[in-house]
């Protein structure tokens, strides 16, 4: 555990560690909202004495806070010299402190935030005197936290309290840890019970839904003469006894007037056959409480046709741009995801019988000063697309004059309400009116397209990606120190805001909502946390709550394929990217010879960020005798130059990669190359590796997801990825590569010169990872779950359960009164 001496000297330098081996900090439970009883806080059938014990330990070394490894390392210690304890007390005490993310120190009294389970919490205290934990309530816990930092008299005073909970408290809940992040599949429950307790006002509120789904102002479900339930339900088995007459493959014109006669528009369906199968669903639902049957009838209607995606930070083109600032995995992610997206409402209709053509448009930021990219066009045609597009708007400042230049993700907070309201009329003007969904990416798009949302009354979806707090050890806690560089008040503001307005929220991995048994996950860890002067959070984000779902992107096969699928090569680019990554001499602007190039290549592609981690690889590389001596190491990031940076992270983490290259003598070993390769290089790179028996490597301290990933799997390259975050939910270990704490650095080595010493090993995670990939993470699939969900979620919000106008107004008075404000200290 770090000094205070050495907290203070993190706060001093303005500089958040990577939060690799550290669950995220500021969690915790009150007794309103706890899964504990209290019978249960006896202390978990464990021998209090010995936890007393335990917390007088950690008194004595004079720390006043302590994270989850050093809580873990503490309690291993503790346990080990404990004599005549009993192998069963020594379980239920690592049982009680399982997951425990915090324990605070104040005075003679030691406060624990536990976690005995995914999704259950309780903070608690322990007092010698005590002969059992006592509960704590969130705002006491909060308030011990800040007098660490502010002192106990200013700690103690009244501040902004946040607290979401009472605007959700009719929503939807999961109850079983493993149905965290499938919102969804509780919201068809809760429906289905509706039916059953009060089939009259489900049958009312489906009728009318169904007759508010209009395309260009005309009803393509229903229409009037189906005022009501009761003529519903009579006119369904008449057109389904008249469409017995037909033939299956009958197109949809043949019947079209007397659906009409009976109250039917088209739109469910292109041939009799189609048509049929959708009316007997719908009269299936209107008489029975299936929850599939529900989920199907609305997945297969054409509720959809103009979708906005919302990505502004970053340099947003199809070519020549990744690699640079901010820029990398979600252009990919953003772009793809457009692409199926078109082609999966392009089906819809087709099936459905509507004659529409979908659109879908991209609103990113223009920057003028392009720097050679296409980022100064206002409107660019996504390639492959039928009519899918680019459209950019700038930034200005407060005088209304565009910003010429790139700005860092952390400085765009100001420039971003005057964006999205001059973005709106860009956006109708695109669309030919409001779009039917808009996408949210990351904070900044999520945040305009909260305001994009709120003013074109359309359904929100929240790509979620990252979160910026969980990355970074402290960055609640020490704000302050860190506000110049990164805008901590601004960025955890605007992911309360963003987050909490949008409809329904898609995640890419089970850790990013509901963590592990001893991790919090990285949507949870925004539930309970402060910021000391600015507000405290007693609830933020509840993971539990049914608007989270997890659908994981896919990996182009257009792009990546395998290394074996040789058709589809192109043996020019493989020989481009051979002489360059794999020849004995750089390449001008390369760095490093390679004694022996024939050598199997681990390979790693990323930014220069701290929390990639690419340096730490090279230490790992570097350390280990028999991975350096049988294979060498490729790097391909966004520069290698710190010169040509402005980004401080970027700059630390070259200068750093250098020094480890000189420390271990890795010239003769190592080919460091910055390039920003388009998506056909990217892939005939990993199939080149492939080719010459090498692994990817994925080493960083925390990974929302993990693109590189599948896309390295899809080329049959092997992986051995971090264990924190998304990759480790990608890779089967033993079965499609292996699965490795990047902070056990002898242990991750091992695991690289496995993979490329064993040809047996090797060519199981090749065929392994393709077959992953294939079966779990493709476009096809996330693009037909994002339109269910939005289909879904559009019925759910045309109920209004819950009291939107009061959650939107407590959205508004915060963003006038905290994030408005904090943005300008940044002008």
């Amino acid at each position: 555990m770090p000094s205070t001496s050495t907290l203070q000297q993190e706060m001093e330098n303005k500089q958040p560690q990577p939060n690799g081996t550290s669950p995220p900090t500021g969690n915790g439970g009150n007794g309103q909202d706890a899964f504990l009883t209290t019978r249960d806080l006896s202390s978990f059938g464990a021998p209090f004495g010995r936890i007393k014990k335990f917390a007088a330990t950690l008194k004595a070394t004079g720390e006043p806070l302590f994270l989850a490894d050093q809580i873990q390392e503490h309690l291993e210690a503790f346990l080990e010299n404990e004599q005549d304890l009993t192998p069963r007390d020594a379980k239920a005490i690592r049982r009680v402190f399982r997951g425990c993310s915090e324990i605070v120190l104040e005075a003679d009294s030691a406060y624990a935030l536990l976690r005995p389970g995914i999704g259950l919490k309780q903070i608690v205290c322990i007092h010698p005197e005590f002969d059992k934990f006592e509960e704590v309530d969130r705002g006491k816990f909060l308030e011990i936290k800040d007098s660490q930092i502010q002192g106990y008299d200013e700690a103690s005073k009244r501040g902004l309290v946040l607290d979401f909970s009472p605007y959700f408290r009719d929503y939807p809940k999961v109850l079983r840890p493993q149905e965290m992040g499938e919102g969804i599949a509780l919201l068809n429950r809760r429906l289905a019970s509706q039916l059953n307790g009060q089939p009259g006002v489900f049958r009312q509120g489906l009728l009318g839904f169904l007759r508010n789904r209009k395309l260009d102002g005309v009803s393509i479900l229903v229409n009037e003469h189906l005022s009501s339930p009761e003529v519903l339900l009579k006119e369904l088995p008449v057109v389904l006894s008249l469409l017995e007459d037909y033939d299956n493959d009958e197109p949809y014109a043949e019947v079209a007037h007397e659906l009409r006669t009976h109250g039917f528009e088209p739109g469910w369906g292109s041939t009799v056959g189609r048509i049929a199968e959708s009316l007997d669903l719908l009269q299936q639902v209107l008489e029975s409480s299936e929850p599939a049957q529900f989920a199907e009838l609305l997945t297969r209607l054409p509720l959809i046709r103009t979708v906005l995606m919302v990505s502004p930070h970053g340099w947003f083109a199809q070519d020549g741009v990744l690699g640079k600032p901010d820029t990398g995995g979600q252009v990919t992610y953003v772009l793809d995801q457009a692409l199926a997206m078109e082609q999966e409402l392009r089906k819809q209709f087709e099936l459905s019988g509507v004659s529409a053509t979908p659109k879908i448009a991209i609103l990113t930021r223009q920057i003028p000063n392009a720097e050679g990219t296409t980022c100064n066009m206002v409107r660019e045609k996504i390639h492959g697309s039928e009519d899918s597009w680019i459209i950019r708007a700038p930034f200005r400042d407060m005088q209304g004059e565009v910003l010429n230049d790139w700005i860092s993700r952390f400085r765009i907070w100001p420039y971003l309400e005057a964006y999205a309201e001059e973005s709106k009329q860009l956006v109708v003007t695109e669309m030919l009116g409001p779009p039917d969904l808009i996408i949210g990416h990351y904070t900044d798009g999520n945040l305009v397209a909260s305001r994009l949302a709120d003013d074109l009354n359309t359904t929100h979806c929240a790509c979620i990606h990252a979160l910026e707090k969980t990355k970074y050890l402290l960055s609640d806690m020490h704000w302050e120190g860190f506000e110049k560089d990164y805008a901590f008040s601004m960025q955890f503001t605007a992911d309360l805001i963003a987050y909490n307005s949008a409809d329904f929220i898609v995640s890419s991995s089970y850790r990013e909502v509901g963590g592990t048994d001893t991790e919090m996950g990285m949507i949870e860890s925004y539930e309970l946390f402060s910021m000391p002067g600015l507000y405290r959070v007693q609830s933020g984000f509840d993971p539990r709550l049914a608007r989270h779902n997890i659908v994981p992107p896919g990996a182009s096969p257009k792009y990546f394929f395998p290394n074996t699928d040789h058709g589809q090569r192109i043996d020019a680019v493989t020989q481009s990217l051979s002489e360059r990554f794999m020849q004995a001499q750089p390449a001008e602007g390369d760095v490093g010879v390679l004694d022996h190039p024939e050598r199997p290549i681990v390979f790693a592609m990323a930014r220069m960020d701290k929390i990639k981690n690419l340096s730490g690889l090279v230490e790992i590389f570097g350390k280990h005798e028999k991975l350096r001596d049988s294979a060498n190491l490729l790097l391909v990031t966004s520069l290698n130059n710190a010169e040509l940076s402005s980004d401080h992270e970027e700059i630390e983490e070259v200068n750093r990669t250098y020094e480890l290259i000189e420390k271990y003598s890795l010239n003769g070993h190592i080919r460091w190359c910055a390039a920003r390769l388009d998506k056909v290089e990217t892939g005939e790179v990993y199939r080149i590796v492939a080719d010459r028996g090498g692994v990817f490597a994925q080493p960083a301290f925390m990974e929302t997801f993990g693109l590189t990933v599948i896309e390295a799997m899809a080329c049959g390259l092997p992986v051995v990825v971090t264990c924190f975050g998304g990759p480790s939910e990608i890779v089967v270990p033993a079965e499609s590569g292996e699965v490795i704490n990047p902070n056990h650095q002898e242990e991750f080595a091992e695991a690289l010169y496995r993979t490329i010493s064993d040809t047996d090993r090797w060519s199981a995670y090749s065929t392994g990872g393709i077959a992953r990939v294939e079966e779990k993470f493709t476009w096809k699939q996330h693009a037909k779950r994002v339109t269910g969900l939005a289909n879904v979620y559009s019925y759910w919000n045309h109920l209004d359960v819950m009291n939107r106008q009061a959650l939107d107004r407590y959205i508004h008075t915060l963003y006038h009164t905290v994030y408005r404000p904090r943005t300008q200290s940044l002008l």
